[in-house]
């Protein structure tokens, strides 16, 4: 089973939309879309753990728990970093590899394959949900 990830209003009744998300391209799950307002997050809960120095399975949480705005500001801040120092003179459509060490990998964890514009919209997304007071919701 996949972990897919939604953005939710503050009251949990609706998935959050918002226009500047119209064109991001996030990998999405059985269950989730690309972008405005949910994603597949089994794709990307690594990369931004290890940019935070939080272990792995950040948002595997219970079902009746959420993760708050501050916190997803927390990652659009953590990753916009990244972007700055790493990704910033790349093209959008150039790919990058991202080797997980965590969760007990010493070395050969999986290997992610991200494109600069899909780094970039996820740091917008979660940007967008701080600012709009969102919470994430996580399915799994």
């Amino acid at each position: 089973m996949g972990l897919d990830c939604y953005i939710m209003k503050g009251n949990r009744d609706e998935t959050f939309k918002d226009e500047r998300l119209e064109n991001c391209t996030l990998v999405g799950g059985m269950m989730s879309g690309h972008g405005n307002g949910s994603f597949r997050g089994g794709c990307y809960e690594s990369f931004v753990a290890s940019l935070i120095g939080e272990r792995e399975g950040i948002w595997h949480i219970n079902e009746d728990d959420v993760i708050p705005s501050d916190e997803l500001e927390r990652y659009a801040n953590a990753l916009d970093e990244y972007i700055e120092q790493n990704l910033a003179e790349l093209p959008d459509d150039e790919k990058f590899e991202w080797e997980s060490t965590y969760n007990g990998y010493s070395a050969g964890g999986p290997v992610y394959d991200y494109r600069v514009k899909e780094i970039k919209d996820l740091a917008l997304m979660f940007r967008v949900a701080a600012e709009n007071k969102c919470v994430m919701e996580a399915w799994w």
